[in-house]
């Protein structure tokens, strides 16, 4: 069970990697429950995300029990890609810099720069969300940047040079042997859901300027329309 003082540690914990200090990330690194703590970020980070891009989901009237289940489904999804892109790093720092740092060092480093992502429901706003998006990921490089340079004692310009290669191996990764997960990830998302999702910026707006009538409404709600229309027709 979750107590109030894990709660108050985590959000010292979230406050402390929004502007991280040196002293402080070495602080949180000594505690014993660190990388439980830097998956509570990154599961929490995803969720936020999830919520701030949930208009997808309204759009498409998922059903409330489903659209909780989608959010779940991805922030898990959410977690397992950041510890791909932790191992991704840790490859790019052990065989193109020759670190030794450990593995689980590197992903907790890498979970609690996510903090910043906490903030990922605010993409919901209107107008301000892609703005918005484009500050935390921002921001969340800069976290990781720091991070990854005090742990592994490397400059700034190797850390990000770190990252960012990760990041390519990571996506290299997604779109050749990581397919089938990539796949499954979105099966998955297809079937939390429970209606065909439209996900296109085209379709979507479809969804929108057809109104009640077609985009809002399910077709048991249409039919008795369509056949009013042909009886007074």
């Amino acid at each position: 069970m979750i107590g109030w003082e894990q709660v108050v540690a985590f959000i010292e914990v979230a406050r402390e990697m929004l502007a991280p200090t040196r002293a402080g990330l070495a602080t949180i690194l000594a505690q014993d429950g660190a990388f439980r703590m830097a998956l509570t970020v990154a599961a929490l980070a995803g969720l936020s995300e999830a919520v701030g891009e949930s208009a997808v989901l309204f759009l498409n009237r998922v059903r409330f029990k489903r659209f909780v289940l989608s959010l779940v489904i991805s922030a898990v999804i959410f977690v397992f890609t950041y510890l791909f892109f932790a191992l991704s790093i840790r490859a790019v720092a052990r065989f193109g810099f020759g670190s030794d740092v450990e593995l689980l060092t590197i992903a907790t480093v890498v979970g609690l720069s996510f903090a910043p992502r906490l903030y990922g429901f605010l993409v919901f706003l209107p107008y301000l969300g892609l703005p918005i998006s484009v500050l935390l990921n921002a921001w969340t490089v800069l976290v990781m940047t720091a991070g990854v340079a005090w742990t592994l004692e490397f400059g700034p310009l190797q850390a990000l040079a770190t990252i960012l290669l990760g990041s390519v191996l990571l996506a290299t990764l997604q779109r050749s042997i990581g397919r089938p997960l990539t796949a499954l990830s979105r099966r998955m998302m297809r079937r939390a859901a429970g209606v065909k999702l439209v996900t296109d910026t085209a379709g979507l707006r479809s969804l929108l300027d057809d109104g009640p009538e077609h985009g809002l409404r399910s077709r048991g709600s249409r039919g008795p329309q369509v056949g009013a229309r042909r009886r007074g027709a």
